[in-house]
């Protein structure tokens, strides 16, 4: 039976073409929408049956029963115009294959575009890959050992191990290996010294007390390339007043440890201190030479123009 339905389709049919293609393509559309109708009136009988049996077995509160109807009545819609889809697109299908000659030829031409489009789609997604790849070579936006941090669909830290005109690969912190396709990279942080300078301010009561605790603590953090690749150490001391001194303490850790020096480090300092020693702090800042240049060179020109402004109002 389903030979002689190909054959119907392959331009079998008793009239002559055109007027055979047209009956023919009328007749898979007919069926179909008879498909739809049929899917829609055996959806609802199911369920009213399934609504008749629920009064039957069991009794549930309004809102119960308001909030089963809905998901049935959600479940059935969709299936129903799953499957109203289907027919039709099988329709469209068989439809097309009238007007081309019969099935056989169709499913060779579906074939070859297929290829085609398979074909297209690969080289369209290595070609992005390859000029966002040669963009990023190009405009230098970063180098083999570097330390960036990449925003793509999320964010990912590391060190650069290799990097193609396709592909970048880092290595995390933790020994992760990550390959990140070019043209998902949407920007880049470049830590320019791979790690992360900090400045721990404090405010303590005792100088001397201060520092013995900021040497002691110091001598027990670990030390290495995934951690503290710096101990801390005391950069600034400033006496503000009789019983109050800010320290300031500078540490450097490898880019995703920065914990370390955010908590770990404050911590074991307020659980070492003596009562009253440590007035206020730490608070961490984030230190970078260049960001200190370049924000004094912007604040410098910003009160430059400022003054001559105020020089021409005065002219005025």
């Amino acid at each position: 039976m389903l030979d002689r339905f190909i054959d119907f389709l392959n331009d079998h049919t008793p009239l002559a073409s055109p007027l055979g293609r047209v009956v023919v393509i009328a007749a898979l559309f007919g069926l179909a929408w008879l498909v739809s109708r049929s899917a829609a009136s055996i959806a609802h009988r199911v369920l009213a049956w399934h609504d008749r049996r629920q009064e039957d077995v069991e009794e549930l509160r309004l809102g119960e029963k308001i909030a089963a109807i809905k998901r049935r009545e959600t479940s059935v819609a969709i299936v129903r115009a799953s499957i109203a889809y289907v027919a039709f697109g099988i329709a469209a299908v068989l439809s097309v294959a009238q007007l081309t000659g019969g099935v056989d030829r169709l499913a060779t031409i579906a074939g070859g575009v297929f290829a085609v489009l398979v074909g297209a789609f690969i080289a369209q997604r290595f070609l992005i890959d390859v000029v966002a790849g040669f963009a990023m070579f190009v405009e230098h936006w970063y180098s083999v050992g570097d330390t960036i941090v990449v925003h793509s669909n999320q964010e990912l830290q590391g060190v650069v191990e290799d990097l193609s005109l396709r592909r970048t690969r880092l290595r995390t912190v933790t020994g992760e290996v990550i390959n990140v396709n070019n043209s998902s990279i949407t920007a880049v942080r470049v830590i320019p010294s791979g790690a992360k300078e900090l400045a721990l301010e404090l405010y303590v009561s005792d100088r001397a007390e201060a520092e013995g605790l900021i040497a002691a603590v110091s001598r027990m953090v670990p030390e290495g390339p995934t951690t503290f690749i710096r101990r801390p150490w005391i950069e600034q001391i400033e006496e503000l007043a009789p019983g109050l001194v800010r320290m300031t303490v500078r540490a450097s850790v490898a880019v995703g440890r920065e914990w370390l020096a955010e908590s770990f480090f404050p911590v074991l300092l307020k659980e070492r201190a003596h009562d009253g020693l440590l007035v206020h702090g730490p608070i961490i800042l984030t230190v970078d030479e260049r960001a200190i240049r370049s924000f004094a060179r912007a604040s410098a020109a910003t009160r430059w123009s400022q003054r001559r402004l105020e020089r021409a109002r005065d002219a005025a």
